[in-house]
Parts: structure tokens; sequence; C-alpha cells
């Protein structure tokens, strides 16, 4: 089984980052984890 996450942005805080490692950790036994983080992209100005 494949599980792909994809997150926009960074994760600032370093406690959530842990959290995401121990479970990747966890779920790699029974499964393949890919985690994809696409950058974070202003929104213009003129948005509706």
């Amino acid at each position: 089984m494949n599980i792909t996450i994809i997150s926009v942005g960074k994760l600032k805080e370093k406690y959530l980052k842990q959290a995401i490692d121990e479970y990747s950790k966890r779920l790699s036994r029974y499964c393949k984890l890919e985690i994809i983080e696409l950058p974070d992209e202003k929104t213009p100005d003129n948005a509706s």
C-alpha cells in the first residue's frame, strides 16, 4: 500500500515535525509513506 501526503507550506512548529517523523516511522512497517511539501505562494493583491 502507498500513502502520499501533500502539504502546502513548510511546518514551522518543531513539535509537529517530530510528530510527523514518529508516525512515518510507525507506518513504514506497513506501507510506503511519501510526504511532499509544496512551497507556499502569496495571494495576489487583486484576488477576489
